[in-house]
């Protein structure tokens, strides 16, 4: 019996020495990680979340902020190596102050907001423009990888969204069709 417990004492303290030796970025370098992604500063940005958690039995910080210009940022960094794991925004209905205190946009202030915008006709790429951005991050892929493609409205606002599968990872994406931009890159495996 002694004999059974040193051995589990040695296997929870080789363990235990094994989490210690595994670098942790921290919570402080997870949220800059995630603004230098996004290309904004931190004095423009009010911070909802910057946490550590797990996911798929991996360690990872998940960071969430809203940005002057009323877009909501989600981000889910490594905790060890300090890579993007996954990340996306969407416009969100707030007023925001740097700085100071975030309230609900009133109903009329939401109005006026999206008459200006129906009344501004926007040029958006096509699908196969966004086909084409998708598949940049991924050079090795072709059209043929994709897997899923759709138009989706979000707020009134078009996107793209669409899976491509190469080798044994998924790519899920979502791209802003009045700009080109990917507003959303998850990466997992195809067997979790």
């Amino acid at each position: 019996m002694k004999r059974i417990l040193l051995v589990i004492t040695a296997i929870c303290i080789f363990f235990a020495g094994c989490n210690a030796n595994a670098k942790d970025i921290g919570e402080k370098k997870a949220k800059e990680i995630a603004l230098s992604h996004a290309g904004v500063e931190n004095a423009d940005v009010t911070f909802v979340k910057a946490e550590a958690d797990r996911e798929n039995g991996k360690r990872v910080y998940e960071v969430e902020f809203y940005t002057s210009d009323h877009k909501e940022y989600d981000y889910e960094v490594d905790a060890q190596s300090g890579e993007i794991l996954s990340y996306d925004y969407d416009a969100e209905n707030y007023n925001f102050t740097p700085g100071g205190k975030d309230e609900n946009v009133s109903t009329a202030t939401q109005s006026v907001e999206t008459s200006q915008t129906e009344q501004t006709p926007q040029k958006e790429i096509s699908e196969k423009e966004a086909k084409e951005i998708a598949l940049k991050k991924l050079p090795e892929a072709k059209e043929s990888n994709i897997r899923e493609f759709k138009k989706d409205y979000d707020d009134g606002k078009l996107f793209y969204e669409g899976k491509i599968v190469l080798g044994k990872t998924e790519y899920e994406f979502e791209i802003d069709a009045s700009n080109g931009n990917v507003v959303k890159w998850e990466k997992d495996s195809l067997y979790d």
